[in-house]
């Protein structure tokens, strides 16, 4: 488990569903930008339309090429912004469904394009006060190394974990009110197994779920990062007794979050809008 910096505070941003090389991406990739995070995590579909070699560069290299060092690609596509001069990767993907699409249901672009821990499909790694959890749920929104051993890793990999955040992220949503709707079948005890917050995407655009009782955690969906379709919200049904539910589908955005040992706080921003919008998330240790 590679730990990339310790430090007293981070700040790191969060997109999903933005690779498609769309005026929206860039704008959201030029507004990510802007902040200087210290590195990005995204929740999936990195690579429209169906994670082809050709796409790799102009809809993920061009707009977040000073945040990526991917030394293990083919020279053709490696990066050479920032991130390659400075040697530290700073952009951490979950896999999505149509990053999956290539001759059918091939990760070969994806996977040779990106320099990560592990397996580079579910892996984890620390940055300061957190620690990170990225999962492949597969094309379907079943994890491609089978549901048993990605639930084993996970426990496993979040028992292990001794910093005081712990953020789990992929891309089809236990809860969502969008057209896709919910993955019920990753509805994991995520809070029994110590995560305190998950992130997703697939329903393009922002909803985030507040748990009513101490039962729960927080649910995130940031995936209005730059495909040009945002999804209809409110489409099905979750239990507002169980979260405070509060979504967006007017525009397109990213997550700038920043963590202490003690707080953890999630603020939602539009291309369009300076401010934070509502639907912001603040956890306290």
């Amino acid at each position: 488990m590679p730990v990339y910096r310790t430090a007293d505070s981070i700040f790191f941003a969060v997109i999903g569903d933005y690779g498609d090389g769309s005026a929206h991406e860039m704008q959201v990739a030029e507004m990510v930008g802007k902040w200087n995070p210290n590195f990005i995590i995204t929740t999936g579909d990195n690579n429209y339309p169906i994670g082809d070699w050709s796409t790799l560069m102009p809809h993920i290299g061009k707009p977040y090429e000073n945040f990526i060092y991917n030394p293990d690609a083919p020279d053709s596509l490696k990066c050479h912004g920032a991130a390659a001069r400075q040697q530290i990767n700073r952009f951490f993907p979950a896999t999505g469904n149509h990053d999956h699409y290539n001759d059918g249901s091939s990760l070969a672009p994806y996977l040779a394009f990106f320099s990560l821990p592990g397996n580079e499909q579910n892996y984890d790694f620390s940055w300061g006060s957190v620690h990170f959890f990225s999962v492949n749920t597969g094309a379907r929104g079943e994890p491609t190394v089978g549901m048993d051993s990605c639930k084993h890793w996970l426990q496993h990999a979040l028992a292990a974990a001794k910093e005081p955040f712990k953020v789990v992220y992929f891309h089809h949503p236990p809860y969502s009110t969008g057209e896709h709707g919910s993955s019920e079948q990753l509805r994991w005890p995520f809070k029994a197994w110590g995560a305190d917050i998950v992130f997703n995407g697939h329903d393009h655009f922002f909803e985030s779920f507040i748990p009513t009782a101490n039962d729960e955690i927080p649910y995130v969906i940031c995936g209005n990062s730059g495909n040009d379709r945002l999804y209809n919200k409110h489409f099905h049904k979750v239990d507002k007794k169980k979260f405070h539910i509060t979504a967006d589908n007017r525009a397109w955005g990213a997550l700038k979050v920043y963590a202490t040992a003690h707080q953890f706080k999630v603020e939602y921003y539009r291309t369009d809008k300076p401010d934070a919008q509502p639907g912001g998330v603040l956890l306290q240790k």
